[in-house]
């Protein structure tokens, strides 16, 4: 099982898109690089060390990297992809959580559950003057 997700983060004019491929959770190597240690203990994963995000684009790289790991995909004998898209505001609350694209629908509920499940994200940095952002998630799953 191959999981990836995408973050679509629009900003008035400006739509940033950020990518992301992971292997499975067991997967012998780090899935966000050299400069991030790697959590080895289930203790460790449910307690992940918070620390202020100072930039929008720090914040678009914590958002689908949080939503991931509290995403347990729906098994299944395909390949699949759900867009989920949400409003997330300065104290790090939800709102207008909903799927905006599926190929299939039976996963919809387990990409649901993650987003609900990481709520309240981190608030949004002091830098961004606005005070919400709509953002978009597409989580992906390839069988093997």
């Amino acid at each position: 099982m191959k999981k990836s997700l995408i973050l679509l983060a629009v900003l008035g004019l400006t739509l940033s898109v950020f990518a992301f491929e992971y292997k499975p959770k067991n997967a012998d190597t780090n899935p966000f690089g050299s400069n991030i240690q790697r959590i080895q203990t289930k203790e460790q994963a449910a307690q992940p060390e918070m620390r202020e995000i100072k930039t929008l684009a720090e914040y678009f790289r914590y958002l689908p990297a949080e939503v991931h790991r509290h995403w347990t995909p729906y098994k299944a004998n395909v390949n699949y992809e759900v867009t989920v898209q949400f409003t997330v505001h300065r104290n790090g609350t939800i709102s207008g959580l909903q799927i905006v694209g599926t190929n299939y629908p039976a996963a919809n509920v387990s990409v649901l559950n993650a987003v609900k499940s990481c709520v309240p994200f981190q608030p949004l940095p002091k830098s961004f003057s606005k005070d919400s952002v709509k953002a978009q998630v597409v989580l992906e799953y390839h069988k093997q």
